[in-house]
């Protein structure tokens, strides 16, 4: 097999490993192009470049897929597929059309749901049971071509977190493609239509899509915290009042203070009837905030310009006077 692989972050590194294990090597690897990255706005290369670096394999890195002088280099390949994983760029027409058997593009739903970018993350916010791995024959719409192999993961664990599903779904995606791609350059697989009707559609997640509203209920949080960490980040801003107590949180005075993110958490039965975000300490002892039907205890936190830190932690810098609670907004 002739296979030219198109990836960029951590979840392609894992399926490519699994070709290269496999002794499938593609003959060539497509990238998207190195970028300032960091607060120092370091030229950084894509974690793809960096893993197949060790290998003898050419990587390109076209700033536009459409150049002729790329589209005639990977012309003159002769590749027999390409695969995609999580590029970060649509493939043009002119480019699906160059391998002989297609472009097939590891998908981590069970397609048509979630369909986009942010598949991982709409499966944790939606509550699913259950996600996977499809494989697909990519067209020139989004993640609507024909279906050539699936593979169903149950969510178990509902205390799962993005970095949990996105390891675990690379980890299938990569087996499932390894044990596929023979059978489909030998033409043994029909590809199945997908049912459009049911399509539902992600987004591109933004900064704001992490701001929490704590007027929705402890598991929709919950849900947020685990999907939407490490981005973009799930968060709150103070309160205007300037309470004594939440003066000592990090050595900040509290008029400073402009940012809270929450990192980890899980709800709790105990209930309030306190506003919506404020903050408390449950009856066993920990750093909770209320929300539209009961208590999300907030395991860990960072101040704005702090490190993160256990809420049991900040408990313990907080004044146990009974002065009016800070909030969440």
């Amino acid at each position: 097999m002739k296979i030219i692989f198109f990836g960029t972050p951590d979840f392609a590194v894992t399926i490519l490993k699994a070709l290269i294990d496999a002794h499938m090597s593609p003959i060539a690897v497509v990238t998207t192009p190195d970028k300032p990255a960091g607060r120092g706005h370091i030229i950084t290369s894509p974690p793809v470049k960096t893993f197949v670096e060790k290998y003898t394999i050419p990587v390109f890195q076209p700033e536009k897929l459409k150049d002729e002088t790329f589209l005639h280099t990977l012309q003159n390949l002769n590749a027999d597929v390409f695969v995609i994983a999580s590029y970060g760029k649509i493939l043009p027409q002119n480019l699906l059309d160059i391998p002989l058997k297609g472009t097939i593009n590891v998908h981590p739903s069970l397609l048509p749901r979630h369909r986009g970018p942010s598949p991982i993350q709409s499966a944790i916010l939606a509550g699913d049971s259950t996600t996977g791995i499809t494989l697909m024959l990519t067209d020139k719409e989004m993640d609507h071509g024909p279906i050539i192999a699936t593979c169903s993961w149950h969510i178990a664990d509902s205390n799962s977190t993005y970095a949990q599903l996105h390891d675990k779904l690379a980890e299938l995606g990569g087996d499932l493609l390894v044990k596929t791609l023979p059978r489909w350059i030998a033409g043994e697989i029909t590809p199945q239509e997908q049912h459009h009707p049911e399509a539902t559609y992600t987004k591109l997640l933004t900064k704001e899509d992490g701001h929490i509203d704590w007027t929705k209920s402890a598991k929709e949080i919950d849900r947020m915290v685990r999907a939407l960490n490490p981005w973009p980040g799930t968060w709150s801003t103070l309160s205007e009042a300037k309470p004594p107590i939440f003066s000592k949180i990090g050595g900040f005075a509290s008029e400073s203070v402009k940012r809270v993110k929450i990192l980890a958490g899980h709800p709790l039965d105990e209930k309030s009837t306190v506003p919506a975000g404020t903050i408390l300490k449950t009856k066993s002892g920990h750093l909770a905030a209320c929300t539209k039907n009961g208590l999300y205890m907030i395991e860990m936190l960072q101040v704005e310009g702090k490190k993160a830190t256990l809420g049991t932690n900040l408990l313990n810098e907080l004044s146990h006077s009974q002065q009016a609670h800070p909030r969440l907004l």
